[in-house]
């Protein structure tokens, strides 16, 4: 009988381990961004009396003007989880070219060969390439801090209108 009590403590110590509730709190700048947890919202932050079970969990934060943030964690028991998040501003970026045959890549990612487009940016460094007949011309990072028009020229860096 006493091997079946510890049995069955043993059991309910593991269950509460795995599904103990523990104090949430998040929060981010700028403040009364969503925040997503495993899918499902939990609210604006910043959230301070939120709750969270041990085990592996999937943030995301999300605010309009701003790129989203996704963070995996593994919560391990304790007293309390603490978060702060900062997103990073969109800004709405122009390049303009007056030069011809010219195709430009950014990040690897976006490619277009026309004088102007206009691009949603997240804030921070960014690669720009320039290709004419297939090889790479030119290679720059450039920084977005604020929306802008940058203006490229052949033989001279891109510079800012």
């Amino acid at each position: 009988m006493q091997h079946h009590c510890k049995k069955i403590f043993f059991v309910y110590f593991v269950l509460c381990g795995l599904f103990a509730q523990i104090k949430l709190t998040v929060n981010a700048i700028p403040k009364r961004a969503e925040v997503l947890l495993d899918g499902k919202s939990i609210g604006k932050t910043p959230i301070n009396k939120g709750m969270i079970t041990t085990g592996e969990h999937k943030f995301e934060i999300n605010k309009d003007g701003f790129a989203p943030l996704t963070y995996d964690l593994i919560v391990n028991p304790s007293e309390a989880v603490h978060f702060d998040f900062f997103l990073n501003p969109i800004y709405k970026v122009k390049f303009k070219t007056d030069e011809k045959g010219l195709i430009f890549e950014l990040n690897g990612e976006h490619r277009w060969d026309d004088d102007l487009i206009r691009l949603k940016l997240e804030a921070g460094d960014h690669m720009l390439r320039v290709f004419k007949l297939g090889n790479i011309i030119d290679e720059q990072t450039i920084l977005v801090d604020e929306p802008k028009t940058f203006r490229y020229f052949l033989k001279k860096p891109i510079s800012e209108e």
